[in-house]
């Protein structure tokens, strides 16, 4: 018969280890005992706190983590994790007997905004309508149940109860329609809308968009090749070639304050690579007789 809490996972926690009005027993007990188990038969039980209540007894211990109000025999449990979930008993110790109490603790993550994921997708080209299979998930929360159901209010059926998935059937007629994804588990709840009808069309428009730009990307590779090849040709390079000739009538050795030599300016194109040589002829001499006299 123990009572049950159902608490958000991460928070800290004041947990009543007693009914109302059961704190006047402290009054008549000597010591408090507090331990906690995976489930009620569980053999392996592991001490919260043992607390005397007589000042001059040292047995006093409280595990870290956990805090002890003695006025109203509740228990505070700071930052609370997985591991704390179970059940905790406490005993309150007396002369002749001791009483005992019990609570279940059960720890929930806060679920997280659903999102949605189209699974399958069928598109019928003759009555122009689309049947899609829907998948709604949370990144957070545990023991999620699901519910579907239009912006009206309307409840939509999943394949199964409380099931994340939801198959429908659309067509152009329900463009404007809105449909809800519920996440809830017993701590918290949280909603979203989504136009489906857009999950539909999107891939034709895709499909569009990346046609287009393989269209431009030819016009713009053909254009370039058109002003590569209309490039002017360019000109063939020029040499110049220095050429130094003496003055006529002058004497090879001349002064000194003159100046022998007049520089001309040839202009060359480049040289014509060498032909290969013809091979040399060869000279076949015949033999001859002299004349008869």
């Amino acid at each position: 018969n123990c009572r049950v809490f159902i608490q958000h996972l991460g928070r800290d926690i004041l947990l009543p280890l007693t009914v109302e009005g059961m704190s006047k027993s402290m009054n008549k007990s000597n010591r408090i005992l507090v331990i906690i188990s995976k489930s009620p038969d569980d053999s392996v039980k592991r001490k919260i706190m043992s607390l005397s209540l007589h000042k001059e007894s040292s047995s006093d211990y409280i595990e870290d983590g956990y805090q002890f109000h003695p006025e109203n025999l509740s228990l505070v449990i700071l930052g609370s994790k997985k591991e704390h979930e179970g059940w905790y008993f406490m005993y309150l110790e007396e002369n002749v007997h001791i009483q005992s109490f019990c609570a279940q603790l059960k720890l929930y993550e806060q679920v997280s905004t659903p999102e949605i994921q189209v699974l399958n997708k069928t598109q019928e080209s003759d009555n122009g309508t689309c049947s899609l299979m829907i998948a709604c998930t949370v990144k957070h929360g545990d023991h999620v149940a699901y519910n579907w159901s239009e912006e009206g209010g309307t409840h939509l059926p999943s394949p199964a109860n409380s099931s994340h998935l939801l198959f429908l059937t659309l067509g152009p007629q329900h463009a404007d329609n809105f449909y809800i994804c519920t996440a809830s588990n017993p701590v918290s709840s949280r909603s979203q809308a989504f136009n489906l009808w857009s999950s539909c069309t999107s891939e034709p428009w895709m499909a569009l968009s990346l046609l287009l730009c393989f269209h431009l990307s030819i016009m713009l590779w053909r254009r370039r090749g058109k002003a590569k090849h209309c490039q002017p040709v360019m000109e063939e390079k020029s040499l110049t070639i220095y050429a130094q000739v003496q003055q006529s009538g002058q004497t090879p050795d001349p002064p000194p304050t003159q100046d022998p030599c007049t520089t001309i300016y040839v202009a060359a194109t480049e040289p014509v690579p060498e032909s290969a040589p013809e091979p040399n002829p060869i000279t076949v001499y015949a033999s001859v007789t002299l004349p008869e006299s």
